[in-house]
């Protein structure tokens, strides 16, 4: 009887992790740290306090969880509790690490040139995201005002992945396997509200295909074009550019010359990264 094969060894999620770029995890992560991470989420721009029934209205975690996550988290110094109110804020610890996120990226550095050029020529807006759970959190934001002098705006913030041309750009630079988990997790987020947002994201994905790039009109004088940035190495990014709405009848020249400068500025960023 021939020996036989030996049985080929399955490679590591190092290995998977290092060949693909994205990270790979094949053992169950911690399950409390997953939920005091999703705690700290509901903060947002904007919402900068919330009660323990908030907290738990938010994640869906029960009372008793969330007092107890909260309690860690406070006592690590990653939550601050007002004893008259009973309210929650961020801690400290948060301002230094949305620096070091943004000191630490490369991608970030190496874009920043090529976004100031692109925003100072055409007085425009350029940003950089990330996607975090079901949102697109922006790394920088560069416009020139009107004074000539640069302002980073709106860096953190935080914008609705499937409503952005931000967010549909990044979907549409994932691997479709991970694309297909991304819009299921959407899909139970939106519930009843998803059928009218997933032929939007069609029509964005299929932009993408064809052109390389969508946009968006944000139904208040602006409008955005916005592609994936995909990098060895490194986490999938979004750029975007946003302008001015010019004339309905002008609407799509522009859209096609911005696209076009988006697609050159991703191009240079990925050169310079290489």
């Amino acid at each position: 009887m021939p020996n036989a094969a030996p049985k080929t060894a399955a490679p590591s999620s190092r290995q998977r992790t290092r060949e693909s770029g994205v990270f790979v995890r094949d053992t169950p992560g911690v399950q409390s740290l997953e939920r005091g991470l999703q705690l700290l989420r509901a903060f947002r721009p904007g919402i900068t306090s919330l009660s323990n029934a908030e907290l738990a209205e938010r994640t869906g975690f029960p009372r008793a969880s969330v007092s107890r996550l909260a309690g860690t988290l406070v006592s690590a110094g990653f939550l601050e509790h007002e004893a008259g109110t009973g309210l929650y804020r961020l801690g400290a610890p948060f301002l230094g690490l949305g620096l070091a996120v943004r000191s630490g990226s490369a991608v970030l550095q190496a874009a920043l040139p090529f976004m100031r050029e692109v925003s100072e020529g055409q007085r425009i807006n350029v940003g950089l995201a990330l996607a975090d759970d079901c949102d697109m959190v922006y790394l920088d934001s560069v416009r020139k005002s009107q004074l000539g002098i640069f302002r980073h705006i709106i860096t953190g913030t935080r914008l609705p992945m499937a409503e952005t041309a931000l967010g549909r750009a990044w979907l549409g630079g994932l691997a479709p396997a991970a694309r297909q988990r991304m819009l299921a997790v959407l899909a139970e987020r939106y519930a009843e509200r998803w059928a009218g947002t997933r032929r939007e994201i069609s029509g964005a994905l299929a932009a993408i295909r064809r052109d390389g790039f969508c946009g968006h009109d944000h139904r208040s004088g602006v409008m955005a074009v916005a592609a994936p940035l995909e990098l060895p190495g490194h986490p999938l990014h979004a750029l975007n550019i946003s302008y001015r709405a010019p004339a309905e009848d002008q609407a799509p020249a522009a859209q096609r010359r911005y696209g076009e400068l988006l697609l050159q500025t991703a191009g240079r960023i990925r050169r310079a990264m290489a």
